[in-house]
């Protein structure tokens, strides 16, 4: 692509955006590897450049800075001297409109400083992810919003959330860490898997759909690439791609990604009304029914109902003890089942509300049902790692 003197100026400002949004070591995939950062760093600097900045806003209810210190970016940051910024927690903000924007996000508030610099290097890790499905280059631009604005795409349609920021800040180049990549039930509970690669694209949808074919996803189960060809963000097709290098076919492999599937028919056990549901509530449905699975109450409940999305309208003979509302897209039936709060909720709220029978929302948790579900949690998370590795290996036996 022309080498680092053709993207970056001399005398510029560089932004790095990795992704550095959850609290996990190097050796877990979740995180863009630090050797990976430190590569890109001694390139840019062959250019010349007056700062180079690494900047992140980690997942809803993370500390940026911890995240930099559990993946190793504190320490790449401190021995290559440049900058790291925690975009959480910057005040200097422009409130930016965004060009025909599809979802509710009209305008979006981002740093000075982004918008400020001359280049944008986007730096994802190739994952499953609970609230994609498949997390690359297009989802990992998402980390440049505060909070707020992170609450507000996933309240409403998360995919063209997520192009609509793409409108408002544009990476110069993409470049992906897929030599571990995190399969499972990443990014909270990883497998890691090795492809062995690094990919570089100034297209963002084609680095996503070359990333599908390295780790073994059919591009069209994941719904953002009809949407990025939509809106114009880049390659719609595999035609569209060229592949200089090696071959993707010489380091493809199967990785486990549990949260494809249809996920009204796949606990057959249960009746689950599912429709219209973003792609967080259908992640977070399959995490919990398997969750029910690893600690052994997945037999003992099979009498709930659950409902998940928008739906018009629901049976009305189904007793409110039985009747689980996931998610605020439910809310208008809270009087008639148990509601579960959130866009999306909380990730063990779905099957702690099917064990418990109970609501416990913010509203209505008391001290007893926090420190219940805090127990219930470290009592079961080895049980549920175990299971999890288990999944992994029971799907590559039958994969390959």
């Amino acid at each position: 692509m022309g080498g680092v003197s053709s993207l970056v100026e001399k005398g510029s400002t560089v932004v790095l955006k990795p992704n550095a949004g959850h609290v996990a070591p190097p050796e877990s995939a979740v995180c863009t590897n630090p050797d990976v950062v430190r590569a890109v760093i001694r390139e840019v600097k062959k250019a010349e450049p007056k700062r180079i900045i690494i900047a992140e806003a980690a997942a809803i209810g993370c500390d940026t800075m911890e995240c930099f210190e559990a993946c190793g970016l504190t320490q790449v940051a401190k021995e290559e001297d440049v900058e790291l910024i925690d975009i959480k927690r910057e005040k200097d903000l422009i409130n930016i409109p965004v060009r025909g924007y599809h979802s509710n996000i009209s305008h979006v508030k981002l740093p000075r400083f982004l918008l400020e610099a001359e280049h944008i290097i986007n730096l994802p890790i190739l994952k499953a992810h609970a609230s994609m499905v498949f997390s690359c280059a297009l989802k990992n631009i998402k980390g440049v919003v505060q909070d707020k604005v992170h609450l507000d795409m996933h309240r409403e349609n998360l995919t063209m959330a997520m192009m609509d920021v793409w409108w408002a800040v544009r990476a110069d180049i993409n470049i992906v860490d897929a030599i571990y990549a995190a399969g499972g039930f990443s990014p909270h509970t990883p497998v890691p898997e090795y492809i062995g690669c690094i990919m570089g694209s100034r297209d963002p949808v084609a680095v996503d759909r070359v990333a599908c074919h390295l780790s073994g996803i059919n591009p069209d189960e994941v719904s953002y690439f009809k949407v990025a060809a939509e809106v114009g963000l880049g390659a719609a097709t595999d035609e569209e791609i060229e592949v200089i290098g090696e071959k993707v076919a010489d380091h493809a492999i199967h990785m486990w990604v549990p949260y494809l599937g249809d996920m009204s028919t796949r606990w057959p056990e249960y009746r689950i009304l599912c429709e219209n549901a973003c792609s967080s509530c259908q992640a977070l449905l399959a995490l919990n029914m398997e969750t029910l699975k690893a600690i052994g109450e997945y037999d003992k409940n099979t009498d709930a109902v659950i409902v998940v999305g928008r739906k018009d309208s629901i049976p009305e003979d189904i007793p409110k003890e039985r009747l689980i509302l996931h998610g605020n897209c439910t809310r208008k039936w809270r009087d008639r089942g148990l509601f579960i709060e959130g866009c999306p909720p909380a990730e063990g709220g779905l099957h702690n509300t099917i064990i418990d029978r109970s609501e416990m929302n913010d509203d209505t948790a008391t001290a007893e049902d926090i420190e219940r579900i805090v127990t219930r949690k470290a009592a079961t998370a080895p049980v549920w790692r175990e299971y999890v590795l288990k999944m992994a290996e029971e799907y590559h036996r039958q994969n390959g």
